[in-house]
């Protein structure tokens, strides 16, 4: 049953530049379409840092979009340093390392600040309390931005709200979270796209350097099947 299937768990993904067109297209629906940085997850282990998505948006031109959480403790603390209203020279992000990315410079405008203390109230982190250190709102040309101290995974609209954002009245929403922040997110969005930009937790495992599985084994729904002769030849050529 489950092989016979299989190919419904084979989502599609798609290119942040795709990702932004499409969402753009369906921005007259009245809710926001919800584009999910799932490679930059730190529920996965990521640093949730990355500035893909961001760059994306810029690309398109988009007006309206709230991203979160960028975390970048620095450039908090220059936020709270600065005070509200500041204009503020910055390197948001970028310090994971991670192929293909680098901090986003900018002039950001700080629109709220926060001890980044909040209460959660979405079906994954339930009635909880959330400490995420020093937050900050910036903005960036029609771009909103909230910028943690501290790592959590984006799963509860309670993460925007904080800081003065509220979801359902932006029509792009990126989260950096590939999956628990569907059970909050998902009512209020108009479509949700799985987005490809770089991140250190590839959504496709048969990108990872596998040594030791079962010859055989597909490396991703509907996918090709693992050899170790093949996988050598792809590392050597690599």
């Amino acid at each position: 049953m489950i092989v016979a299937r299989e190919p419904l768990f084979d989502g599609p993904v798609y290119e942040p530049d795709e990702a932004v067109r499409i969402a753009k297209d369906q921005a007259a629906s009245g809710r926001p379409v919800v584009l999910a940085d799932a490679q930059d997850n730190p529920g996965a282990g990521s640093d949730s840092d990355t500035t893909g998505v961001l760059r994306a948006l810029l690309r398109g031109g988009v007006e309206r979009a709230a991203i979160g959480l960028m975390v970048d403790a620095p450039a908090a603390a220059a936020a709270h340093r600065a005070g509200l209203g500041a204009t503020l020279r910055l390197n948001l992000g970028g310090r994971s390392g991670v192929a293909g990315d680098a901090p986003l410079e900018g002039d950001y405008v700080v629109e709220a600040l926060s001890d980044g203390r909040l209460q959660t109230s979405g079906p994954y982190y339930g009635q909880g309390v959330m400490e995420l250190g020093p937050c900050a709102r910036l903005r960036l040309g029609g771009l909103r931005i909230v910028v943690s101290s501290r790592k959590a995974q984006m799963a509860d609209r309670a993460m925007f709200r904080f800081v003065g954002i509220e979801p359902g009245d932006e029509a792009i929403l990126v989260v950096k979270s590939s999956v628990h922040f569907r059970a909050d997110f998902e009512p209020i969005a108009a479509d949700i796209l799985v987005c490809l930009a770089p991140g250190s937790m590839p959504m496709d495992p048969g990108l990872l350097p596998w040594t030791n599985l079962a010859e055989g084994v597909r490396l991703r729904p509907s996918g090709p099947p693992f050899g170790r002769s093949a996988t050598a030849v792809s590392a050597a050529s690599a």
